[in-house]
């Protein structure tokens, strides 16, 4: 074989950027016209669906996610709440509008109280709402597991959004399956094989 010229490897990344762009076209295609199938099966309380090639060789897990419910709180009653049972849960924040000011920058808690706030962590609020999406609304004190009411959650049904774990070994196999033909009956668009000239033949007969 001989050494690629220059001309060669201008040629190999053109041919695999186009066809990057195509199979990246063709995933997000193909995870939309997945999504409302699982949305459904996740409504009826499937989670997780098998990957298998046509021979039943198992590759792989979809995971279906549920839907993620929305949580309405009314924000004083949230920050006095965490003020009281979580208070390392809150920290000090700057007005963004003050930051244009070169002299708050220098001086700011110092000389500029006003310009700081007080609100819940990041962290915390996550967490504490992750724990109302579960209970309904309500979030326990850590120390006498005494609940409070501070959320109104509105479930929402499955989007059908989900994840794919690709069993080992996978990509080799799934390669080899679709040099070798074999993977015929999946929906691959432009990427998709030419039937044997064989099979096209018999077709016409």
């Amino acid at each position: 074989m001989s050494t690629p010229t220059p001309r060669d490897h201008a040629l190999r990344v053109a041919v695999l950027s186009a066809l990057l762009d195509v199979v990246k076209s063709e995933y997000s295609a193909a995870r939309d016209a997945a999504e409302p199938e699982f949305a459904a099966m996740r409504a009826e309380g499937q989670k997780q669906q098998a990957v298998m090639l046509p021979d039943g060789t198992e590759i792989g897990l979809i995971s279906i996610k549920a839907g993620t419910p929305t949580i309405a709180v009314t924000e004083a009653a949230f920050e006095a709440w965490v003020r009281e049972h979580v208070p390392d849960g809150m920290e000090d924040y700057v007005v963004p509008a003050v930051l244009a000011d070169l002299e708050v920058i220098d001086m700011l808690k110092a000389c500029f109280p006003h310009a700081v706030r007080r609100r819940i962590r990041p962290a915390t609020r996550t967490a504490l709402l992750a724990e109302m999406a579960e209970s309904g609304g309500k979030v326990a004190d850590k120390g006498s597991g005494e609940l409070s009411q501070l959320g109104e959650v509105e479930p929402h049904k499955p989007t059908g959004a989900f994840s794919y774990r690709s069993a080992k070994g996978a990509q080799d196999r799934i390669i080899a399956d679709w040099r070798a033909g074999r993977l015929a009956e999946v929906a691959f668009g432009p990427l998709a094989l030419p039937e044997p000239v064989g099979k096209s033949t018999e077709a016409g007969q």
